[in-house]
């Protein structure tokens, strides 16, 4: 279980995140959305350890994140994916996955060079990262080098570099932003193929029909605050939802047709049409 207690973000005078309580449990499919401004990045970087909380607690399986660095939330079994792509373009896709699996020990670096009995080790790690791939369709990427790939495929790659170390809880920060119909698509059974007992998954996105498509619970926020929480269905009905994200309510279908559109990051404003950015 991933547990936000009475989290608080404030940047200067202004508060990002305002005294906010989730549970978000393993064997759900949890989509976090809401318009821009919302909030929704900054608790996925509260989490990961790229912001501090002011105030509050952030829980994996009981264990406080909130005041751990970036490495050791990882090695603690939180990964995620960002919204703008960061792999190592210089690296092979292969190499891209066994950074995430590096032994965190200096000693345990030198022998892995040196000591041949940790050579199987090594091998059972690369093994790893190759089933993975396989796992995800891009096996026969692996050997080339990151920053050569199409950007669909790049994005492929950072959800296999997530998951290649067996999270207990996955962040997945607008996965389908940028992608093709038929991108989306693929992303989608991979999303439902993570689905297990095991991990909480997390999904930050804009796209309302890949939302709606895989989430078992939604939680909506609102200028910082969680304005609903509930199953698909209710959320599709929900006309504060729906107000927030476009002005009216009974405005769902136009949301899914904006994702639909591809233009899939709706923005309020003042009056009662989309905004595209």
């Amino acid at each position: 279980m991933l547990a936000f207690e009475n989290v608080t973000k404030r940047f200067g005078a202004l508060t990002a995140i305002s005294d906010v309580s989730l549970r978000i449990r393993a064997g759900v499919i949890t989509a976090i959305i809401g318009p821009n401004g919302a909030g929704k990045s900054t608790l996925v970087n509260m989490a990961a350890g790229s912001y501090r909380a002011t105030s509050g607690r952030i829980l994996l399986d009981g264990a406080k994140l909130h005041d751990l660095p970036k490495h050791r939330i990882a090695r603690a079994g939180l990964s995620r994916t960002y919204q703008n792509i960061r792999l190592f373009d210089g690296l092979t896709v292969l190499q891209n996955l066994e950074v995430a699996l590096v032994t965190p020990h200096v000693g345990g670096l030198i022998a892995d060079i040196v000591n041949p009995a940790s050579w199987t080790k090594a091998r059972q790690r690369r093994d790893k990262c190759l089933a993975t791939l396989e796992r995800l369709g891009i096996a026969q990427h692996a050997a080339k080098l990151a920053g050569n790939l199409a950007y669909g495929q790049q994005k492929l790659v950072e959800l296999a570099r997530a998951i290649v170390a067996e999270p207990r809880a996955v962040l997945l920060d607008e996965p389908a932003a940028g992608l093709n119909h038929g991108e989306t698509a693929e992303l989608r059974q991979h999303i439902l193929a993570l689905k297990s007992p095991e991990i909480a998954i997390v999904l930050i996105e804009h796209d309302m029909k890949l939302v709606m498509s895989v989430s078992d619970e939604i939680i909506v926020m609102s200028r910082g605050s969680v304005l609903a929480q509930g199953p698909p269905s209710s959320i599709r009905s929900n006309v504060d939802v729906q107000e927030a994200y476009l002005g009216q309510p009974g405005a769902i279908h136009d949301i899914e047709a904006a994702a639909r559109g591809r233009r899939n990051r709706v923005r309020l404003r003042a009056g009662e049409d989309l905004a595209w950015h």
